[in-house]
């Protein structure tokens, strides 16, 4: 939705120019907020053109591969078509566009394996992979010890499963300690199931997991799905005053498709930001 705001604001100052030519400038707004595109067509449906003086777009409709929404996160596809737009005019002159309605917009996203796993050695959601208190006893009321993920890997199974593998590196308590005299790291896969939680966060369902053989603590899996809801959990959205919600989450082999919807009451955050 920060995106179409962005195209928002160029359009409005095109009212009288020919479509094929708001269509080119509109796509290349956006290719300029992103970090990479590999394919991007933008289509604004608006008959006639000088309806936008009047703060009105019927739709924009938006069609991306390999798009770089952040700059860690490769983006398969991404379409998007939105619902008629309207602004208030009397805002368009001073560029701070005000809503006559709320934004809305219908959105399919597509996120291959290796782009995800890319995503998650990133400094940014890396961090949340380190310092993992574990209590490896089998009790679970031993002394915890922490430890680092290393190589977190995720494969998109059949049937809204999907494969975690990764080492579970002990850190040692003494930071001076030779590597030679450290413990080795523990091989980790964990298979599950995934589902969405409120429309918004993802979750680990029916965890079958394997530690060379040992049972995995619960501190294992709790850190996976932190480190995945930091790229997808789409509650941080709202501080940019965007409800966005997920409906359908489908899960083939390699690939990863998310169906659902966003909507927008105000841009008045957006311009803030900038």
């Amino acid at each position: 939705m920060e995106l179409i705001a962005g195209i928002l604001t160029t359009l409005l100052g095109l009212a009288g120019t020919p479509g094929i030519v708001i269509d080119r400038v509109a796509a290349d707004t956006l290719r300029n907020q992103l970090s990479c595109a590999e394919t991007l067509e933008v289509r604004v449906d608006n008959a006639p053109n000088y309806q936008l003086l009047q703060g009105k777009v019927d739709r924009i409709r938006l069609a991306g591969r390999g798009l770089c929404i952040l700059p860690y996160l490769r983006v398969e596809a991404v379409d998007l078509e939105t619902d008629p737009i309207s602004i208030e005019p009397s805002s368009i002159q001073s560029g701070k566009l005000v809503l006559r309605q709320p934004l809305q917009a219908a959105v399919r996203v597509v996120l291959k394996s290796e782009d995800l796993n890319q995503a998650l050695r990133s400094p940014t959601i890396a961090n949340s992979f380190k310092g993992i208190k574990i209590d490896m006893s089998s009790s679970g009321t031993g002394k915890t010890e922490i430890f680092d993920l290393v190589n977190p890997e995720i494969k998109f199974l059949n049937d809204n499963r999907i494969q975690l593998s990764t080492k579970l590196q002990p850190v040692p308590a003494n930071p001076n300690v030779p590597q030679s005299q450290q413990k080795p790291p523990l091989d980790v896969v964990i298979e599950a199931g995934l589902q969405i939680v409120d429309g918004t966060r993802l979750k680990l369902i029916d965890p079958e997991i394997n530690l060379q053989g040992a049972k995995v603590p619960r501190q294992i899996t709790h850190a996976f799905a932190k480190g995945i809801n930091k790229v997808v959990n789409l509650d941080q959205l709202e501080e940019l005053g965007i409800i966005a919600r997920v409906l359908k989450l489908e899960i083939t082999d390699g690939k990863l498709q998310v169906i659902g919807f966003a909507r927008m009451d105000s841009i008045e955050k957006l311009e803030s930001r900038k």
